[in-house]
């Protein structure tokens, strides 16, 4: 069985591989991420790939060239993406818990509609909620917000997300997360705003 790799700007064809004969019963998701990791293997260019949803997880991505992908709702925990291209990707939605991105090329990389990043994110884990901190946004379990909505909610807006749990949390941490995004320049421009006279 064939599987083919797409551009999700014009549909052409930009990689093809036969799948072995234990991926013939599997998920397209899973067919897919076989045949992004054969991709790579003979160095083809993936930019602009239709990858949404794809299995990568654990999947050795270094250096691939997944420049303008969509990666959006794929599973990339504990992928490596050092000296990758995601210049202009789409990840939102993807699942990046343990990824390794040290050396990603980032500039412009989509989180969601108006979330861009052009740095490495940070991830915390181990917590009652995942963390994942970006240039100006910070992600909180599922709840994504700037930086400086997260430094001025106050208890019922906290409360409203996940209850007296969301409460808890962020009662323990909120001195830690904004410590940790103000040491590593995180935030900055959002900050600057907020200082600047109306």
């Amino acid at each position: 069985m064939k599987v083919e790799i797409k551009s999700h700007w014009d549909e052409t064809v930009l990689f093809s591989c036969e799948l072995p004969e234990e991926f013939n019963d599997k998920s397209a998701v899973e067919q897919i991420g076989y045949a992004v990791v054969e991709a790579i293997r003979a160095d083809a260019n993936l930019g602009g790939a239709n990858l949404r949803g794809a299995y990568l997880g654990g999947a050795n991505l270094r250096g691939a060239n997944l420049g303008d992908a969509n990666l959006g709702g794929a599973y990339l925990r504990g992928a490596y993406l050092g000296g990758a291209n995601l210049r202009g990707a789409t990840l939102g939605g993807a699942n990046l818990g343990g990824a390794n991105l040290r050396g990603a090329y980032l500039e412009n990389t989509k989180f969601s509609d108006d979330v861009i990043a052009n740095r490495a994110p940070l991830f915390l884990t181990g917590l009652d909620y995942d963390v994942l901190i970006l240039d100006q946004h910070m992600k909180i379990g599922c709840e994504l917000h700037s930086i400086a909505n997260w430094r001025n909610f106050d208890n019922d807006r906290i409360s409203k997300m996940d209850g007296l749990r969301a409460r808890k949390f962020w009662k323990a941490h909120k001195e830690s997360l904004l410590a940790i995004c103000e040491s590593d320049e995180r935030g900055v421009l959002e900050q600057a705003k907020e200082v600047e006279p109306a």
